[in-house]
C-alpha cells in the first residue's frame, strides 16, 4: 500500500509540473509594457506577509484576493488566480532545468512568451515566466534550493494593472524553513482516534498515513490512509472503487501486485450519502493481509479509507470500519 501512495504523490508532482510547462505550448505575443526582472530580489516585510497553511510559504497579503485553503489557492474571480503547491525534499534546481529547457523547446518551435528569467528570490534559485494567452495571460514562478520547491502558477485577464498586480503577488513569495507548521492543516477532514493505538505518521499533500504510535510506514506494517476526492457530478463512485482495486492486483512494478479476494462488498446509499465498502484478502510474496476500503460520496464532498491490516490475526480491521464510518469532512 505504500508504493499505492507513493504512485499518488508522483503523478500528483508530474501533473503540477506538466500544468506549469503546458501553460506556454500555444501561447502568442502581443503588445504590452516591457517587464524587467532584477537578477536579485529582496523580500522585505515579512511581517505583512500571511502564511499559506500548512505549509512554509509566504505571501503579500491582498484585499482584492481571497485565499482558500484546499486549494491553496488565491483568488479574485474564476479567471483570476493563483495557485501555491509545496514539495519537500525536491531538488529544485532539477526542476528549473527541466522547466526552462522546456520552454526553450517550445520557444524555438514558434512559441512566445512575454518573459522568462532566472535570477535570485532572496536566497533561492528561482526561475519566473509570463506567457500571453489571447485575452487571457498565464504566469509562474519556480524556487526553493536542494532540499524542497515551490511551484506558483496563476492565469488573469492579459491587462497592464491585471498584470502587475498578481505578478508584484507571486514574486513576493518567501520560504521560511524555521516556520513551524501544523500539517494537518492540509487535511480536510477529522478523523477519531482517541480510543485508538493509530497515530498520524505523514502528509503528502492531502493524504494522511496512520500507523500504530505514529511510527513510519513500511510495507509490512498495519497503516490506514485518508484522503479527500475532488467532486464532480459526473463523479463515478463504483467506478473509481473498482480502479483502485484494480491498481492492488496490477501494479506497474509486478513484483508488487497484490493478489486479491473480494470477501465482501456493499454499495448503498445513507441519506444524501452513497457509501461503497469493500473487504478483502490480499496475498503479497506468501504473505497474507486484510484490505478495507471505504469510499464516501456527499454532495460536500468525498473522502476515501484504505486500510492494510498485516497482523496475525487481522485484529484491526473492525477497528478500521469504525474509524472510517466517522470521519467527518472539514
Amino acid at each position: 500500500m505504500k508504493t499505492e501512495q507513493n504512485q499518488h504523490f508522483r503523478q500528483y508532482m508530474r501533473n503540477a509540473i506538466l500544468f506549469i510547462l503546458i501553460l506556454f505550448t500555444f501561447s502568442c505575443e502581443t503588445n504590452s509594457q516591457n517587464i524587467n526582472i532584477p537578477d536579485k530580489i529582496e523580500i522585505k516585510d515579512l511581517d505583512k506577509k500571511i502564511t499559506v497553511l500548512g505549509t512554509k510559504v509566504l505571501i503579500d497579503k491582498s484585499n482584492n484576493y481571497t485565499y482558500y485553503n484546499e486549494l491553496k489557492r488565491f483568488q479574485k474571480d474564476q479567471n483570476n488566480f493563483f495557485q501555491v503547491i509545496e514539495y519537500i525534499g525536491q531538488d529544485c534546481d532539477a526542476i528549473i532545468e527541466k522547466t526552462s529547457n522546456k520552454i526553450d523547446e517550445l520557444q524555438n518551435k514558434g512559441g512566445n512568451i512575454r518573459v522568462k528569467k532566472k535570477f535570485k528570490l532572496g536566497e533561492y534559485n528561482a526561475y519566473f515566466g509570463i506567457a500571453p494567452q489571447g485575452e487571457k495571460e498565464q504566469i509562474f514562478l519556480v524556487f526553493g534550493d536542494k532540499s524542497f520547491a515551490v511551484m506558483v502558477a496563476g492565469i488573469y485577464p492579459n491587462k497592464d494593472l491585471e498584470r502587475k498586480e498578481i505578478m508584484d503577488l507571486v514574486l513576493s513569495s518567501y520560504y521560511n524553513k524555521g516556520l513551524k507548521i501544523n500539517v494537518e492543516d492540509n487535511l480536510y477532514y477529522s478523523v477519531d482516534l482517541k480510543n485508538s493505538n493509530f497515530k498520524l505518521s505523514s502528509v503528502s499533500l492531502n493524504l494522511g498515513t496512520y500507523t500504530l504510535s505514529g511510527e513510519n510506514i513500511t510495507e509490512k506494517n498495519t497503516h490506514f490512509v485518508i484522503s479527500t476526492i475532488p467532486i464532480s457530478k459526473d463523479f463515478d463512485l463504483k467506478a473509481y472503487s473498482d480502479r483502485l482495486i484494480s491498481k492492488y492486483q496490477n501494479n506497474i512494478y509486478k513484483e508488487k501486485s497484490i493478489k486479491i479476494k473480494i470477501l465482501s462488498e456493499k454499495d448503498y446509499l445513507e441519506g444524501e450519502n452513497r457509501i461503497i465498502k469493500v473487504e478483502m484478502l490480499g496475498e503479497l510474496n506468501g504473505e497474507k493481509q486484510k484490505i478495507y476500503q471505504f469510499i464516501k460520496y456527499n454532495p460536500k464532498g468525498i473522502y476515501q479509507f484504505i486500510g492494510t491490516d498485516h497482523s496475525d490475526n487481522f485484529e484491526h480491521i473492525n477497528e478500521f470500519k469504525t474509524i472510517a464510518e466517522n470521519i467527518k469532512l472539514k
